[in-house]
């Protein structure tokens, strides 16, 4: 688990990300790697002993840069200007895959940080492929009963 710096008045509360596999390795590496003098996993130039760090926001200053720097190396576009990948997407994504995976939504909302249902069904679209399949389903028992009602029009009965 990431160790987490002390809060300073005016500061949110922290959010704690539990993480597992690949993910956690990779953060525990990084964590390592960090500027000694401060807590957080992202750093911009501007992070240094002598220079207070945000109230807010912490130590993040170079989030953005490696965003679009991981973007361009992918080759896909980054940022709103460009109708491209933003990195806030990741949080519906990871609503949405948390729920079709069969957690909680009170677990998932735990995970992402949201505080009210209502605001986390703006990120929750659901399990898509269930609702594929029940929308499948529904259209074949709707096809059906239209096959018997022709058959009862008709005077076609089933024996």
């Amino acid at each position: 688990m990431l160790r987490q710096a002390p809060l300073e008045a005016g500061d949110q509360m922290p959010h704690r990300l539990p993480l597992e596999g690949r993910s956690l390795a990779l953060v525990e590496r990084l964590m390592v790697e960090r500027k000694p003098f401060c807590p957080y996993l992202f750093h911009g130039r501007t992070c240094t002993p002598v220079r207070k760090r945000s109230k807010v926001y912490g130590c993040v200053g170079d989030f953005r840069k490696a965003w679009a720097m991981g973007c361009s190396k992918a080759k896909l576009p980054a940022g709103r200007q460009v109708d491209g990948y933003i990195f806030h997407n990741t949080r519906r994504t990871a609503a949405t895959s948390l729920r079709a995976a069969g957690l909680e939504e009170a677990d998932v909302m735990k995970i992402t940080g949201h505080k009210t249902t209502a605001a986390f069904r703006n990120y929750d679209i659901g399990d898509t492929e269930a609702l594929r399949d029940r929308l499948a389903a529904a259209r074949a028992e709707a096809e059906h009963r239209a096959r018997q009602r022709a058959r009862f029009r008709t005077g076609a009965r089933r024996e």
